[in-house]
């Protein structure tokens, strides 16, 4: 898991892993949303609850990796990116990241009260929470792609 990855990069296994995850999240979950637009609800819901129960899984796998494997610091002592720059981009990145992952719990509660259990829905808009979703996790992916380029290839 600790080894060197196979992207040709400085990167750990793990982080290459993840980052091929993260690139294709916004594909998944774009696949999802066509299975929506084409009233394959039962399709569109079992698509996004698996992607996001898999997405909390790399996350965790994730965290758990960068702490042993000594922190965001750490990786920047071998990279070219401006510290300053970089920290605060993955502050952003993180804010961004939290709040998406948050809405979209939300929303999937949401859905799965009413879609599944026939209760009066949370959200009233699915369709209008769902594209900011699927906004803030693109940009959350982009940005973590980004993280992975100038941390390990940069």
């Amino acid at each position: 898991m600790f080894e060197t990855g196979f992207l040709g990069t400085k990167a750990p296994f793990y982080m290459d892993l993840i980052t091929i995850y993260f690139g294709l999240l916004p594909l998944l979950m774009g696949s999802a949303i066509i299975m929506a637009m084409k009233k394959k609800f039962d399709m569109h819901y079992k698509m996004q609850l698996s992607t996001f129960i898999v997405t909390l899984v790399v996350v965790v796998i994730f965290e758990i990796g960068v702490r042993l494997s000594g922190g965001f610091n750490e990786f920047m002592n071998d990279s070219n990116a401006n510290y300053s720059a970089m920290a605060i981009f993955l502050a952003i990145h993180v804010i961004v990241a939290v709040i998406s992952v948050v809405i979209w719990a939300i929303l999937i509660y949401s859905a799965i009260r009413e879609y599944k259990f026939h209760k009066k829905p949370i959200i009233r808009s699915h369709a209008k929470l769902g594209r900011w979703v699927y906004f803030g996790m693109s940009a959350t992916a982009i940005m973590g792609v980004s993280i992975y380029y100038f941390l390990f290839a940069y």
